[in-house]
């Protein structure tokens, strides 16, 4: 019986098992000390760690997990660090001037509707005056007047011309 995460070496006549986490933390190991490694770098230090390689599909399917699964960083000059610095200062900035924009749009809108509330209801309270509809009404009546007193005026003069 042969666990799926073990492979059976055979050393000096005896059946050894080499555990997968075994395998895997070698190659994390040397993925970590070396940067990229190949897999007869893992297979060669297998050997020297546990005297055993294990079957070579099996090494190679976790070499090839574990390469993917960590790629190395990659390395920035120290110019590009700097302008990386300076990215992120920029967006913090950028962001911290969104939010204040927003604040002020938000304060601006406060201002328009309180005042426009406002207005509201002066004009409401004029309209509740008892003596509004008159008084529109009589300057209506002088506007017509005095509308009319200006084109007899206009023809006379047109006419004297």
């Amino acid at each position: 019986m042969f666990p799926f995460d073990r492979i059976r070496v055979k050393l000096f006549g005896m059946s050894r098992q080499l555990a997968e986490h075994r395998i895997r933390t070698t190659c994390r190991e040397l993925i970590a000390n070396n940067g990229r490694v190949s897999g007869r770098a893992l297979r060669r230090e297998l050997r020297v760690r546990f005297g055993a390689v294990g079957k070579t599909a099996r090494v190679f399917q976790i070499w090839r997990e574990e390469s993917v699964a960590k790629p190395p960083a990659p390395v920035i000059p120290g110019d590009m660090a700097e302008v990386q610095h300076r990215l992120q200062v920029a967006e913090a900035a950028m962001v911290e001037n969104h939010a204040r924009a927003e604040r002020a749009e938000f304060r601006e809108q406060a201002h328009q509707d309180r005042w426009a509330i406002e207005i509201d209801r002066l004009r409401e309270q004029l309209r509740a005056q008892p003596q509004y509809a008159k008084q529109i009404r009589a300057l209506q009546e002088q506007v017509f007047r005095l509308t009319a007193e200006l084109q007899a005026a206009r023809a006379l003069l047109a006419q004297a011309e």
